[in-house]
């Protein structure tokens, strides 16, 4: 038992050395092995990836590890060396057919999309989708045409200026009936079968289909009617041969036709035809040439016409005296305002000028007062009017520094001063007087008023507006041309900026500081003061929006003055001091 007991000592501490050496040299090994591998920190690390692919270490596990190799808090993580991510699955699925909608042919193009559709031979589509392919002619059907309707319907024949003479009608084409499917034997046989014992078998009626008739049009309806029918060209009614007595002139006359439609030049300029008349003005003549006038009328079916008129200039023959329209104050109609006030001043003679009269002054006077009630709208009570010797320097001030603070009372009216008469300039062309009846041209410091006097004495009321109509001049003549004075032969130096106007202050001036002031004899009136007054009974509203503007005012005295004062030989522009846009007048 002892040798059993000692023996089986033995053996245990021989099997507990066998593996504590076996322990040893496992450790050893796998120790040399993880030595011989750590060459360097990327090895190191690259061992750690792998370990992490070959699944091993887990991600957390190989980060941990990185750190405390690298020393490092912040490193990339762990990756998978060397695997490639597996494509998304693609699944193919079969598209859906889709079923081909046949569209209709549709005309892209319209009107002349061949040819010449104007005078030639040319294609056309029509909006409605017809189609014309033939000859044309000013734009027209002409000729030998084919016309091909929408529906299919189609018409040949020969045209003249866009109807039909001639034609012949085509149907459309039909299309083409399907053929009956073969019955089967089977069907056959029954019916042979049922001829034979002679019974009648109970068909289905067939509904009929309506098949569209063409209905062909008339010849007649292809032809124009009569009444449309115009073969005759425009008819001219003008002389062949015109003698003026003057370098302008202004060409009138008629012209009929028919279609009541007729384009009308002169000289290849397009003229405006109203109810059958036509006017254009024509300037600068050489009188020694006959001038040639080409006038050419065109009716709506392309018949044309054509004149030429000879016109000749005689300058030495007797002035023909010429018409001049009556001055109608109630052509127009203007609410009467107690607010407004005028003074309106006409002289004509002078008592220190003898033969030296501002023609029609005072005509001119009395004609605008009933212009300042009928278009104006000034009551009569608040009209102030001064003619000839009535017109003198004293009433002129008392009306002015005595009678207007009455009437206007500093309530903020709005005023109105007329003066037709004679002018002038100081020597030096800083001051501008108004020649009052008693007057002298010689003392004007003494007897005349500045328009420098007027302004200030108007501004003392208060006014809310004023507009001052001026028919003189300051170039020292008359509306003859004579001189005032012997003195004034001297050369005038004016300045046109020589005053301040004030704001709510309008002036119209009848001419330009260096030019005189005419008249018109035939018209009896001065030549400013005739189309002032034509202006007002609304010939001045360009706009034709019942009211007339400053800017409509002297914009239509402009254009008639100076073309007036052409045919007189010399220039007279009115001017405009004030606001343009600023409404003088409204009418119904």
């Amino acid at each position: 038992m002892y040798n059993s007991d000692k023996m089986k000592r033995l053996l245990g501490h021989l099997l507990l050395v066998l593996c504590l050496g076996l322990m040893f040299n496992t450790s050893v090994s796998a120790e040399t092995k993880w030595i011989t591998k750590k060459t360097s920190k990327t090895s190191k690390v690259k061992t750690l990836e792998q370990m992490y692919v070959d699944g091993l270490l887990t991600r957390s596990e190989c980060i941990k590890s990185k750190k405390k190799i690298l020393k490092s808090q912040s490193v990339p993580g762990c990756k998978k060396i060397g695997t490639k991510k597996e494509p998304k699955a693609t699944y193919i699925t079969k598209k859906k057919e889709k079923k081909k909608v046949v569209k209709k042919k549709v005309a892209k193009k319209q009107g002349c999309i061949k040819g010449n559709c104007s005078t030639g031979q040319g294609t056309f589509i029509y909006k409605s989708g017809d189609k014309y392919v033939g000859g044309w002619k000013y734009r027209e059907r002409h000729g030998q045409g084919t016309y091909t309707y929408a529906d299919g319907r189609i018409v040949k024949g020969i045209w003249k200026e866009g109807n039909i003479i001639t034609k012949t009608q085509i149907a459309k084409k039909e299309p083409k009936k399907k053929e009956k499917k073969k019955e089967p034997k089977r069907d056959q046989f029954l019916k042979e079968f049922l001829k034979e014992k002679k019974v009648a078998k109970k068909e289905p009626k067939k509904e009929k289909k309506k098949v569209a008739k063409v209905v062909e049009q008339k010849q007649e309806e292809f032809k124009p009617k009569k009444k449309d029918l115009d073969n005759d060209p425009p008819v001219i009614r003008i002389a062949e041969a015109i003698t003026v007595d003057s370098q302008s002139y202004t060409l009138k006359g008629k012209v009929k036709d028919k279609s009541k439609q007729i384009y009308l030049t002169i000289d290849d300029r397009p003229v405006e035809v109203k109810r059958g008349k036509f006017e254009v003005d024509r300037f600068n003549i050489d009188p020694e040439v006959v001038e040639e006038i080409k006038i050419v009328a065109i009716d709506k079916w392309n018949n044309r016409s054509e004149k030429i008129v000879k016109v000749t200039v005689n300058l030495k023959a007797t002035e023909v005296v010429r018409a001049y329209e009556e001055l109608k104050p109630n052509r127009v109609k203007v609410k009467t305002d107690k607010n407004k006030i005028a003074i309106i001043i006409g002289i004509e003679k002078y008592e220190n000028l003898i033969n030296l009269d501002a023609k029609y002054a005072n005509r001119d006077a009395k004609a605008f007062r009933a212009y300042a009630t009928q278009a104006l709208g000034v009551k009569s009570s608040n009209i102030k009017i001064l003619v000839d010797d009535k017109a003198n320097r004293g009433n002129t001030l008392k009306a002015f520094k005595l009678w207007l603070p009455k009437i206007a009372n500093n309530d903020g009216k709005d005023i109105y001063v007329f003066f037709a008469g004679h002018g002038l300039a100081s020597e030096n062309g800083e001051d501008l007087y108004i020649l009052p009846q008693d007057g002298d041209a010689k003392l004007l410091d003494d007897t005349a008023i500045t328009r420098v006097e007027l302004i200030s004495l108007i501004q003392k009321v208060n006014p809310k507006s004023v507009t001052m109509f001026f028919d003189t001049c300051y170039s020292g003549q008359t509306r003859d041309e004579k001189m005032l004075v012997a003195s004034l032969l001297r050369p005038i130096t004016i300045v046109a900026e020589e005053q301040d106007t004030p704001d709510n202050f309008t002036i119209f001036s009848a001419s330009n500081f260096d030019q005189a002031s005419g008249g018109i004899e035939e018209a009896k009136h001065g030549m400013f003061s005739y189309y002032l007054m034509k202006g007002l009974e609304g010939k001045a509203d360009g706009n034709k929006d019942k009211q007339i503007t400053n800017g409509e005012l002297i914009a239509y005295l402009k254009t008639n003055v100076s073309k007036e004062a052409f045919t007189q030989n010399r220039n007279q522009d009115p001017m405009l001091t004030g606001n343009p846009d600023q409404v003088l007048m409204r009418y119904r």
